[in-house]
C-alpha cells in the first residue's frame, strides 16, 4: 500500500512535469534576470519576517550547476529574513571529509545535506517530526508519502529536496555515428557490453566512462539481478550481505575487466582522474556512456552543450528484474546540537516550499516534492530537465519506491571491493579469488560495526 501511495504520487509529479513540456526551455545558468522573473512570476510560500538569529552554517556537495543555485536561494532568504548563512560546498568526498572532521569535533553545521549515507550520522540529526507537527515546516503541499521517504522507523530525518533514480547517460548521436542501436529500457548488460566495445572499435574512445566509486554502486545493482530487488546490503540499515553465491560478483568482475582490456571501459588509472560530473569524458565526447543519478542529468549536458539522453541500467536477462528505486537524491538535515533549531527549520520550510526559490533551483536536485513548485517549474522545463521526467516516467512502471539507505560501513566496503578488483584487473588474482577475499573483507567490516553498537 505504501509503494501505491507512492506511486500514485508519482503519477501526479509526471502529470504536472508533461505539461510543462510544450513550453519554452529553460537556460540552465541561474542570472540576476532569473532571480527578477521569479520574483515577478511566483508568489512567496514563506512570510518575509525579520529573523534575529546569528548565520546559520550549511553544506552541501554537488556540481558548480547545484553550488550557484544555492547560492543564490540564500541570497534570496537573506533578503527576504535579514538571516545570513556561512555556506560550505565541496565535491562528494572532500564533503564527506570535512563533514566526518566536524562531526567529529561536535562542531557540525546547522544544516547538512544527506543521501542514503545518512545512517553514519543518524545519531547526530534532528528529527524533524515536531516541527511538522507545529507546521513551522510546512509540508501541506506534499504527500505522506513523499515524508516517507525521507522516514524511517517514524522518525523524520529530513526534507526531501528532490526524487531522483540511477541511470546512464549516453549521447545518441555516437551511437548513430558507431553504428550501434540506441539503448531500451530492455537491454542486458550482454547488449551494454558489445555496445560499448563497438563503439571503442568504430570510434576510438570509451564505450563507458566511470569513477570507482560509480563501479561499485552498480555492482550493487547487478547482483540485486540475481536475487529478488532488494540492495546488495539489507535493509532497514543494510548490515548483512544480501547474496550467497560468489558467482554474482565474479561474472560482474569479468565483465568489467574483459571491457578495460578491450579499451571500452576506463583503467583504474582513468577513472581516479574524474573529479565530478562535469569532467566525465563524456563531457568531451571521449566516451559515449557514464553512470549517474538522474538529478546529475542537468550539469551533465549544461557541460556537455549537447543533447543527452538517459536510459535504465542494464537487466541481466531482458525479462528480468528492473533492480531500481526512485528514491529521495539528497535532503537536508539538522545537527541535534545546532543553536538556531527553528531557525534552521523555518529555511528548510522556505527551501522546499518556495516558488521564488523553486523557479532558481529548477530541481537540481531532483524532482521537488512539492505540488506547488512542480507546477511553476512545470512551465518552463528544459530539454534537460523534460529528459529527467520522462525517464522517471518509463522507470515508475518497474521501479522500487523504498527508502533507501547506505550501510553506516559502506564506504569501507567500497575500499574493500577497489582493491581486490583492481588486484584482479592487474592479474594478480583470479576473479574467483577476488570475489572471495571481496566477501570475506566485507563481513568482517560488518561484524567489527555490530561490535561497537
Amino acid at each position: 500500500m505504501k509503494n501505491r501511495v507512492f506511486l500514485l504520487s508519482m503519477v501526479a509529479l509526471l502529470v504536472f512535469s508533461f505539461i510543462g513540456c510544450a513550453g519554452n526551455s529553460g537556460n540552465q545558468t541561474t542570472t540576476a534576470a532569473d532571480t527578477t522573473k521569479a520574483t515577478t512570476q511566483a508568489t512567496t510560500a514563506v512570510e518575509t519576517v525579520k529573523q534575529d538569529v546569528g548565520p546559520l552554517r550549511i553544506m552541501w556537495w554537488g556540481s558548480q550547476t547545484r553550488h550557484d543555485r544555492t547560492l543564490a536561494v540564500l541570497d534570496l532568504y537573506t533578503e527576504n529574513t535579514g538571516v545570513q548563512f556561512e555556506p560550505e560546498f565541496y565535491g562528494f568526498d572532500d564533503y564527506i571529509t570535512k563533514l566526518n572532521t566536524l562531526i567529529a569535533a561536535a562542531d557540525g553545521p546547522d544544516l547538512m545535506q544527506m543521501g542514503g549515507n545518512f545512517p553514519t550520522y543518524q545519531e547526530h540529526i534532528e528529527y524533524l517530526n515536531s516541527y511538522i507537527d507545529s507546521g513551522v515546516i510546512d509540508t501541506k503541499n506534499t504527500d505522506a508519502s513523499m515524508i516517507g521517504i525521507t522516514t524511517l522507523e517514524g522518525n523524520t530525518i529530513g526534507l526531501s529536496s528532490g526524487t531522483n533514480a540511477p541511470a546512464m547517460a549516453y549521447d545518441p548521436a555516437l551511437f548513430e555515428k558507431a553504428g550501434v542501436a540506441l539503448p531500451t529500457f530492455k537491454w542486458t548488460w550482454d547488449d551494454f557490453e558489445k555496445a560499448a566495445d563497438a563503439i571503442h572499435k568504430k570510434l576510438g574512445i570509451l564505450g563507458v566512462s566511470q569513477t570507482q566509486n560509480n563501479e561499485f554502486e552498480i555492482l550493487t545493482t547487478a547482483v540485486t539481478q540475481y536475487n529478488t530487488g532488494e540492495s546488495l546490503f539489507l535493509e532497514p540499515y543494510r548490515l548483512a550481505l544480501n547474496y550467497n553465491d560468489d558467482k554474482y560478483v565474479v561474472d560482474f568482475m569479468e565483465m568489467v575487466k574483459r571491457m578495460t582490456k578491450s579499451g571500452s571501459y576506463p583503467t583504474p588509472a582513468r577513472m581516479a582522474e574524474i573529479k565530478d560530473i562535469e569532467g566525465d569524458p563524456l563531457v568531451k565526447g571521449e566516451s559515449a556512456m557514464t553512470w549517474l543519478y538522474s538529478n546529475q542529468f542537468v550539469a551533465l549536458s549544461n557541460a556537455a552543450k549537447r543533447p543527452l539522453k538517459l536510459i535504465c541500467t542494464p537487466r541481466r536477462t531482458v525479462d528480468g528484474p528492473l533492480s531500481l528505486n526512485i528514491t529521495s537524491s539528497q535532503m537536508f538535515c539538522m545537527y541535534n546540537k545546532s543553536k538556531h533549531k527553528e531557525a534552521a527549520a523555518k529555511f528548510l520550510s522556505f527551501f522546499a516550499n518556495d516558488e521564488h526559490a523553486n523557479l532558481i533551483l529548477k530541481g537540481e536536485r531532483g524532482i521537488p516534492i512539492m505540488r506547488n513548485v512542480r507546477a511553476i517549474l512545470a512551465t518552463g522545463l528544459s530539454d534537460a530537465e523534460k529528459e529527467i521526467y520522462s525517464y522517471i516516467d518509463n522507470l515508475a512502471k518497474e521501479a522500487s519506491t523504498n527508502i533507501v539507505l547506505n550501510s553506516p560501513v559502506q564506504t569501507e566496503i567500497r575500499d574493500s571491493y577497489i582493491r581486490v578488483v583492481e588486484e584482479f584487473k592487474f592479474d594478480k588474482s583470479t576473479s574467483a579469488q577476488a570475489a572471495a577475499k571481496f566477501k570475506v573483507e566485507a563481513n568482517a567490516v560488518i561484524d567489527r560495526y555490530n561490535k561497537t553498537k
